[in-house]
């Protein structure tokens, strides 16, 4: 489980900030309950306040884990997606990339962080997929050796 420390030094769990609950929990302390992802995109300006906060502290609370990636894995770019709406999802690559050209000087070289084509498709991808999956590939038994 990703980690990170708050300004009092104290352990925060890295879901706790950049999840889908964490915004819906924010969004209802504002006001605005929300309880789907496709909700997201029907919110007033009063919502995009709180919801651009949440993609800046976000784009922070996973700045040490983007930095970790660059240098340990050296990737060409990194895909992000999920249930979150696609903009946002965007947005939220936008702020990531921001932070990261602050890293420009220190890193030998920087992946791009953007968002996944399947990020809105993912669960029909998936479902999709599941057929194949069954047919095609051995199952985890035949893999193992037998003795």
């Amino acid at each position: 489980m990703l980690h990170d420390q708050n300004a009092a030094g104290d352990d925060v769990q890295l879901q706790n900030i950049v999840s889908l609950s964490a915004l819906y929990s924010r969004l209802a302390d504002g006001g605005y309950h929300v309880t789907s992802p496709r909700r997201l995109a029907r919110l007033g300006p009063g919502a995009g306040a709180i919801i651009d906060r949440w993609i800046q502290e976000s784009a922070e609370a996973l700045i040490d884990s983007m930095v970790a990636i660059n240098c340990l894995i050296n990737p060409d770019a990194i895909l992000i997606g999920g249930r979150l709406p696609a903009h946002l999802v965007d947005q939220l690559a936008a702020a990531l990339n921001s932070r990261m050209a602050d890293f420009a000087s220190q890193l030998p070289a920087i992946a791009h962080v953007a968002r996944a084509v399947t990020a809105d498709d993912a669960p029909a991808v998936g479902a999709a997929i599941l057929p194949f999956s069954h047919s095609l590939l051995p199952t985890r038994f035949a893999l193992l050796k037998s003795g």
